[in-house]
């Protein structure tokens, strides 16, 4: 038995495996190339010497058959269903001309028209009403006041409320710092709520507020992967000066619990 005759065994083993599959998963019969598994068969047929050889060359031509019949009920169950190939009105409208295909918007072009006026007592209506609205001034008072919690928070104010302790903040920044600088590792970045996300919702809230100085302060920068639709922090190799004395940069960052609970459940 010649190693070619192997090959070309294993070949019709593999055309028999892949039509039976078709059949029994019910996936697109046009997966198989017909005519190629057809060519295939015409070319080893003069080949084959013993009756194992024939058996198996009449169990792919009967696998093959049923897979033709497949795609047959596949085109009658579609055009039965009105269903229109994305495919085929490709190629029909390449093979429209230019004056059928102008033809055919014209007649499914249904244009909404709409004419609107403002009659006399319309706008004598709209003056009235604009006379008799109170003045912005007036209208500013009835407004609510700002929450603090929209506010600015200095570090004092931050102690006291028991956000941070009360060691120095700029250790603080530089040991997150140099957390960051650990996590990203080689990729010299990492996804901002990879770092950011912690156990509890409060914890990842204080987090959160420090990065922003990190980023505030200089020492790290914030990307953003317009693709992805995500936000990176990449580590500052040095700190920009001044760190404490000025700030070049805010940076708001606002996480809800909403948001953090969901991100919480896909991490888990």
């Amino acid at each position: 038995m010649s190693r070619r005759s192997n090959q070309d065994r294993e070949r019709l083993l593999r055309i028999i495996s892949l039509c039976i599959a078709v059949e029994s998963r019910g996936t697109d019969p046009f997966e198989v190339e017909v005519q190629e598994v057809l060519n295939t068969l015409r070319k080893y047929l003069p080949n084959w010497k013993a009756l194992e050889d024939f058996v198996l060359d009449s169990e792919t031509l009967r696998r093959i058959a049923g897979i033709v019949r497949l795609q047959g009920d596949w085109v009658k169950r579609r055009s039965t269903s009105l269903f229109v190939d994305p495919l085929l009105v490709e190629v029909k409208l390449k093979l429209m001309g230019t004056q059928r295909l102008l033809e055919v918007f014209q007649k499914s072009w249904h244009p909404v028209v709409e004419m609107e006026g403002l009659s006399r007592r319309r706008v004598e209506q709209a003056i009235d009403y604009w006379n008799l609205l109170a003045s912005l001034d007036a209208r500013r008072l009835q407004l609510p006041e700002p929450s603090d919690t929209l506010s600015s928070l200095t570090a004092e104010e931050l102690i006291k409320r028991s956000i941070l302790s009360e060691e120095s903040f700029r250790k603080t920044l530089e040991r997150l710092w140099e957390e960051l600088r650990e996590k990203v590792g080689a990729a010299g970045r990492i996804l901002y709520w990879d770092f950011v996300q912690q156990k509890t919702y409060d914890e990842t809230v204080k987090r959160a507020y420090l990065v922003s100085f990190l980023i505030t302060y200089g020492y790290a920068t914030m990307r953003i992967n317009p693709l992805e639709e995500e936000l990176y922090l990449v580590p500052n190799a040095e700190i920009t000066e001044p760190a404490f004395g000025k700030q070049a940069l805010t940076i708001p960052i606002a996480i809800d619990r909403e948001t953090w609970e969901r991100r919480r459940g896909n991490k888990n």
